[in-house]
C-alpha cells in the first residue's frame, strides 16, 4: 500500500473526466481508452474534491464534514484506500 503523506495534492488526471447522471449513477471516464469505473456518491464525492491544488489533509477534513455520522477513523481508512486504489488505477496523481 502506497504511504500518503497528508500535504500532499492529488488531482485527476485530464484523461479522466467525472460524471455524474442523478443521484444514483456516477462514472470517472477515461475518454483516451473508453474505459470507466462506476463509482458510489461517496466516491464521486471524494474524487471530486481532488483539484490540483487542496492537500489530502484538507480533503479529509472535507470527508468529514460532509459526514458527521461516520467515525474519524473510519473515513481517513477508507479515504487512504480509496486513494490507494485510484492511483493504482491512474485515477490520481500526485502534483
Amino acid at each position: 500500500m502506497l504511504e500518503i503523506e497528508e500535504t500532499k495534492v492529488w488531482r485527476i488526471p485530464k484523461k479522466f473526466v467525472l460524471h455524474k447522471l442523478d443521484e444514483e449513477m456516477y462514472w470517472v471516464f477515461d475518454v483516451k481508452e473508453g474505459d470507466y469505473l462506476e463509482l458510489n456518491s461517496t466516491c464521486y464525492f471524494i474524487l471530486s474534491c481532488f483539484d490540483g491544488e487542496t492537500p489530502l489533509f484538507k480533503i479529509r477534513e472535507q470527508v468529514i464534514s460532509e459526514y458527521p455520522e461516520a467515525d474519524p477513523q473510519e473515513v481517513c481508512n477508507d479515504l487512504e484506500e480509496l486513494v490507494n486504489k485510484m492511483v493504482k488505477e491512474g485515477v490520481l496523481e500526485s502534483v
